[in-house]
């Protein structure tokens, strides 16, 4: 029987004090759970204070152009942070080069939607 990846991913990060899940074990909630606690321990922190004063502007400015229920946006937003952070992590990338990661992903749903696919 093959073994997990994402098992091996989660240890790496638990060893590392950031919260981890599996596929198996990934549920919008417990992402959110796990991010209001990290938010919560972490709030003294400068570098917390200005995380949450940025994603309110660009949740705020999301928010403006799509026209999409928030709850969606908000699980869109939570899988492909958690997904591009950890290749961020693993390949050392660059702001520049996580964006685009999240443009192509969404130039290869957005074809496989005109052509009627499902990935």
């Amino acid at each position: 029987m093959r073994r997990d990846p994402s098992e091996s991913l989660a240890r790496y990060f638990r060893r590392r004090g950031t919260p981890a899940f599996t596929a198996e074990q990934y549920t919008r909630q417990g992402m959110l759970d796990a991010l209001r606690e990290m938010r919560r321990r972490q709030a003294h922190e400068q570098g917390v204070k200005f995380l949450g004063q940025a994603a309110q502007v660009f949740a705020r400015d999301l928010t403006e152009v799509l026209d999409l229920p928030l709850a969606d946006i908000a699980t869109v937003l939570l899988a492909a942070g958690g997904a591009v952070g950890v290749i961020a992590e693993l390949y050392s990338l660059e702001a520049t080069t996580v964006a685009g990661v999240l443009q192509y992903a969404a130039d290869d749903l957005d074809q496989q939607a005109k052509a009627g696919e499902r990935p």
